[in-house]
């Protein structure tokens, strides 16, 4: 009951606060894929578009790698989904991305070298506490821009009958080192539903809130499928885990 109602909720945000014509409206697309290596590394791929009036206006292409700590920092993976990355305490990433902005803006080709670092944390009732730290080291039409940008983020697993996911809501700053005009606050809810072994899918509502006359207001819905595989030594690893429980 409890899920059905946290669906409904979410939802219903997404429509209530869509009919808001003040604000600008966007769809974020995206397709993630994962490889993980082994305990310690894993690959990751990104790409994604916004889409503006019926139209595509930028896109976002990008590659990773993730590394986990050392496996005795590892906690329980309580989200019963296929991102295990969520039962670790503590991992790092690198990695490059390149986006290519709307045709109307100035910051037309956008360079980022990415690094971050992850914890979590597990709190009472099944939920668990992610904290991001990442900046950004981005070059805009050749000119340094850096983005320093903090993320908290709140998940629980639920189930229904047929249902398996998490529902999560995250909140992000981002400082712009060079032009604190430009800063800007996300808050975000969304959920994550288990398809199949190796897939979820992920929507969510995140609103971006007003700084003043520099940062405008925007509403944006994100749909995004995450593909998981991993290598041959890591899945006979994980199964020979299992026969041990």
């Amino acid at each position: 009951m409890k899920s059905s109602l946290l669906i409904v909720f979410l939802f219903s945000s997404h429509m209530i606060l869509a009919q808001d014509s003040s604000v600008q409206k966007q769809i974020w697309p995206e397709l993630e894929a994962y490889y993980r290596i082994n305990e310690r590394f894993r690959l990751y791929s990104l790409i994604s578009g916004t889409r503006s009036n019926s139209e595509y206006t930028d896109g976002t292409a990008g590659i990773y790698i993730d590394y986990f700590a050392s496996p005795w920092l590892r906690g329980r993976n309580d989200t019963e989904l296929s991102d295990l990355s969520k039962g670790y305490f503590w991992w790092f990433r690198i990695g490059y991305s390149y986006s290519d902005a709307p045709p109307s803006d100035k910051k037309k080709i956008v360079n980022i070298f990415e690094t971050e670092t992850n914890n979590s944390f597990h709190l009472p009732e099944d939920i668990i506490l992610q904290t991001k730290n990442r900046l950004d080291w981005r070059w805009v039409n050749g000119e340094f821009q850096p983005i320093y940008r903090p993320r908290v983020k709140l998940v629980r697993n639920l189930k229904t009958e047929y249902l398996t996911f998490n529902a999560y809501l995250w909140s992000e700053y981002f400082f712009y080192l060079n032009d604190n005009t430009q800063d800007r606050l996300r808050l975000t809810l969304g959920i994550e539903i288990k398809v199949l072994r190796f897939m979820d899918f992920e929507t969510y509502y995140l609103h971006q809130f007003q700084n003043k006359q520099y940062v405008q207001p925007l509403n944006a819905i994100g749909l995004q499928f995450d593909f998981y595989f991993k290598s041959k030594q890591y899945a006979e690893m994980l199964e020979s885990e299992q026969k041990k429980l």
